[in-house]
This record gives C-alpha cells, sequence and structure tokens, in this order.
C-alpha cells in the first residue's frame, strides 16, 4: 500500500539537496504552523512543556515571529514546494540572558529552529544549525560562536544540542520570566567544500 510517507520518502530520496531562501511577511502561517507541528509532537512526550500553550500568549508570540520576518530574521527551508523547516538568526543576544562580558564576543544566535518530525533522522537540523551559522558569520565577519537558547526544561533538546557540539553555558532568568533560559554555545565551524552541503540558498535572479 502506497502512504504519503512513502511517497515522502521516495521524493527525499531523489533530492539531492532542499532549498532555503528568506520568509516572508507574508508566510507568518507556515512559520506558525512548523512551530505548532513540533508543539503537537512535544505535547505526545510529557517531559517537557515547551510550546505547550504559546509564550506569554498567542498574541505575543505571534507578534515576537512577525516582527523576526520583517527584520529579515527569519528563513524558511524547502523540499520542493513544502516548507520543512526554520530557523531564524540574530547578531545581538538577548540583554538579560546573555551577559555584558558573552556579549562582547561577536556571535550568530539562532532562534525558533525547527525540523518537521516526518523529516527527522535525517541530519537536517544539524545541518541547518551548520548553515545558519554561516549565514550569521558571513553578516558578521568576526562572529567566532554560535549560540542558543533552549527550554529550559527541555532536557531532551538539551542533549541534542551537546551532541551537537555545543557547551552549556548557564540556566538563567529573565525579568519577563522567558521559559527558554538554558543557553549553549560552540565555536563557529570551518567552511566545508560546497559539494558537502544539502541545503542550498538559491542565487538570486
Amino acid at each position: 500500500m502506497d502512504t504519503p510517507t512513502m511517497a515522502r520518502q521516495r521524493s527525499r530520496a531523489r533530492h539531492a539537496g532542499y532549498h532555503i531562501r528568506l520568509a516572508r511577511p507574508d508566510e507568518l502561517e507556515d512559520i506558525l504552523g512548523l512551530i505548532d507541528h513540533a508543539a503537537r509532537w512535544l505535547g505526545e512526550k510529557k517531559d517537557t512543556t515547551q510550546w505547550a500553550i504559546p509564550w506569554p500568549s498567542e498574541d505575543d508570540r505571534t507578534k515576537r515571529v512577525y516582527e523576526a520576518l520583517l527584520n529579515k530574521e527569519t528563513w524558511l527551508l524547502f523540499d520542493g514546494d513544502l516548507a520543512i523547516g526554520t530557523v531564524s538568526i540574530r547578531l545581538i543576544g538577548h540583554e538579560e540572558l546573555w551577559t555584558p562580558e558573552e556579549r562582547r564576543t561577536e556571535a550568530v544566535y539562532l532562534h525558533r529552529l525547527v525540523i518537521r518530525r516526518d523529516y527527522a533522522g535525517l541530519g537536517l537540523g544539524a545541518e541547518l544549525i551548520e548553515w545558519a551559522g554561516r549565514k550569521g558569520a558571513s553578516q558578521q565577519t568576526n562572529a567566532e560562536l554560535i549560540r542558543i537558547d533552549v527550554w529550559t526544561d527541555n532536557t531532551e533538546l538539551h542533549a541534542y544540542y551537546r551532541r551537537q557540539g555545543f557547551q552549556d553555558v548557564a540556566i538563567r532568568e529573565t525579568s519577563d520570566n522567558t521559559p527558554s533560559g538554558a543557553l549553549f554555545q560552540k565555536p563557529l565551524a570551518p567552511v566545508a567544500r560546497r559539494g558537502h552541503h544539502r541545503i542550498i540558498e538559491p542565487l538570486l535572479r
């Protein structure tokens, strides 16, 4: 029996790469849909409160995501026409999460990194991290580190980032009680040969 999952697996086998581009403001629902897709999966695990409800409210989350789109910080990853992932890239760290001394070291800060669950196990999350690091470093040539803040109670995600080479920095609280206070960082990787990358940013015409 041919199922949608089997068809998608064949599609993934045919594709030599995935393309990525800046997300447009009119793609807000695509970004929120990827987050909600991940939230449903996280809700089944019962060992984290991450995205169980939009933080601190649905309107605030929508505003935050939309502002990142307007600021050209958010990227969408595609398999053909299907949006399968997203990441937001910033070059300035949160003033309450990262100390003044830490922020003196230039870094690439990643937010809202999501890969659709039916694309799990392909290494795309790790590759998206590396791509975003290179992309941020191309905009800030003295950047030395990739940094990320992670939902504090999502210990499984903490372990995932450690497997990707990140080191624990601290767990911190903020005046707005952000639930994403577990901080990780790792050195930016050397640029690999282009042929090793499956995530491709098409040239603009």
